[in-house]
């Protein structure tokens, strides 16, 4: 019975061992040795009460050998005098190591004040007087941060007893922004490629904590998490209170993303004039227009989209200001940008086909690309939007551009590649790397670009300037129009639809907190106009679709 016991305690060991050792071989070692420690305790007679407390102290004590021989490190135990023990590999009790196992972690979770003394005094022998001269602090100062690193070790080891569940299963977090993003792609840049910073901004979210109760929750000690938090602190992501750090954005889970779908299609579905009234009247004049009737077939359908999700994003966004009488500023930040970050909080691996409804209803909002006296254009600007809940190609994503430089945006690429295919010029007489010529044959893919006798040719809207403030009056008509028609709706839909959010955070625009309220009534609204046949277009098309809701303008010099 005690050996099936064990049996079923192996999958376990062998997770917490990896987690240990950081690698398959070590955690495969020290796993096989606490099973033959364990087999060999039970051929003795003995009774093993309760088998997983018994297999991690003998763990905890094994990889203690196993540092302590790697590294030749002395064995410190904290006592009255907080003494450090010789290594006598027969002397030390099982005890004594796993006191041992835990002081050491607990060292390495204080924050640089206290543990830069600790190791001073304790671990490299330095006396009072010397660290005092060494840190330029008086002697009191450095008696008194002694006995609180020493306090705080004993309370650490209490504490890291019972570790943060993120310290052995993280949270996934990335970040969007609305507004100008920073010159290095900061928010955004700061945060989805890095899994520590994303669990420590999950961490400080619900409530203010101190960098050891940050180390301490996530199991990495602070000399590591110090530098990371800086950087956000320093990127306006954190904002520090005294000695505490907080998180400073709203987070959202996918269920809060997802809590008002079903009530906003419903909305959309049963008061579709109101939405789309204004727009229709919209559309019947843009389709007269010349810059409409000059595109191609593709370009035609990218307008018409651009159009849609123009009007109806700044048109609701109007109306939420209207309503509750509140404006959305972005602030300048140290990056260059001006930006308001939020982010979205994903507890396990996220499964699309769980999710159907928040992905067919996902886009992201109005992007802007600007360019002065390029390749022969006077003025260049791409507007686009990413359409995530259509089928179409998504042109930006990463994974097709392995060859661009670290932090470069590609909006900016693309906008000089429009602009040297509206003027002809040589991409080399102009400084452009000839290396983004690559992306060619995936912009043609996504049919913002067309091949024509071997050579490529802008497939999107294409307009002069004055062509350009034609477009926008006629924007500017329909969503004021749009905004008047929704504003009594409107109203009463968003009652009892904020998000909570914690007391201590009062700098998220109240936009934000209502913003998965309306975020569906857009795409909501795109998807009923296609079924009652108001847009052309193939944008449901599962062999692509059309291009993304997006214009190039261009003023040729």
């Amino acid at each position: 019975m005690q050996n099936k016991n064990l049996e079923n305690q192996i999958d376990f060991l062998l997770a917490t061992a990896l987690q240990k050792c950081g690698n398959s071989y070590d955690a495969e070692d020290l796993t096989q040795e606490v099973l033959l420690a364990a087999l060999s305790y039970l051929s003795r007679g003995n009774f093993i009460q309760n088998m997983r407390a018994f297999l991690l102290t003998v763990m905890n004590r094994k990889f203690n050998d196993m540092l302590r021989k790697k590294y030749r490190q002395p064995t410190i135990f904290i006592g009255c005098d907080f003494d450090l023990a010789d290594e006598r590999e027969n002397g030390d009790t099982l005890e004594k190591a796993e006191e041992a196992y835990s002081v050491r972690r607990a060292v390495a979770h204080l924050a640089t004040t206290y543990r830069e003394i600790i190791v001073r005094y304790y671990m490299d022998g330095e006396g009072i007087a010397e660290i005092a001269a060494a840190l330029s602090l008086p002697e009191g100062t450095v008696k008194s941060r002694l006995y609180l690193g020493r306090e705080r070790i004993r309370k650490g080891m209490e504490y890291m007893e019972k570790y943060g569940k993120q310290s052995y299963s993280p949270v996934m977090l990335s970040i969007s922004n609305s507004g100008m993003p920073g010159r290095g792609g900061e928010p955004m840049s700061l945060v989805n490629r890095d899994l520590t910073i994303q669990n420590i901004l999950w961490l400080a979210y619900k409530k203010p904590l101190t960098i050891e109760e940050i180390s301490q929750a996530i199991g990495i000690p602070t000399a590591y998490i110090e530098p990371d938090i800086k950087t956000l602190v320093d990127g306006e992501l954190m904002r520090q209170t005294g000695t505490r750090y907080y998180t400073d954005f709203m987070i959202s889970t996918i269920e809060e993303k997802e809590k008002y779908i079903p009530a906003q299609k419903e909305l959309v579905h049963q008061h579709f004039d109101l939405f789309f009234g204004a727009i229709r009247k919209g559309l019947q004049q843009l389709r007269k227009t010349d810059f409409y009737q000059a595109g191609s077939f593709d370009a035609k359908n990218s307008l018409e989209l651009y159009f849609v999700f123009h009007c109806l994003d700044y048109g609701i966004y109007k109306t939420f200001c209207d309503i509750f009488n509140t404006a959305q500023n972005f602030p300048d930040r140290p990056d260059g940008g001006a930006w308001i970050a939020f982010g979205t909080v994903s507890f396990s691996k996220f499964h699309p086909q769980e999710h159907t409804d928040l992905i067919a209803h996902s886009y992201a909002g109005e992007r802007h690309e600007y360019f002065n006296h390029f390749a022969g254009c006077k003025r260049a600007a791409l507007h686009t939007y990413s359409a995530e809940g259509f089928s179409s190609h998504s042109y930006d994503r990463m994974a097709e551009y392995p060859f661009l430089l670290a932090n470069e945006d590609f909006d900016a690429v693309l906008t000089k590649l429009l602009c040297l295919l509206c003027t002809g010029a040589n991409p080399e007489s102009v400084g452009f790397n000839t290396e983004y010529l690559k992306a060619i044959p995936w912009l043609i893919k996504c049919k913002i670009l067309l091949e024509t006798n071997g050579k490529p040719k802008i497939n999107i809207p294409l307009l002069n300037t004055a062509q350009a403030d034609n477009l926008w009056e006629l924007c500017g008509q329909v969503r004021t129009k749009l905004s008047k028609d929704i504003r009594s709706l409107l109203t009463g839909f968003f009652q009892g639809k904020k998000q909570e959010i914690p007391a201590h955070l009062d700098s998220v625009p109240l936009q934000k907190q209502y913003l998965y309220a309306q975020n569906a009534l857009l795409i909501a609204t795109v998807r009923e106009a296609i079924k009652r046949g108001e847009c052309n277009g193939n944008y449901n098309n599962e062999n692509g679709g059309s291009p993304c809701p997006m214009v190039f303008i261009c003023e040729i010099e």
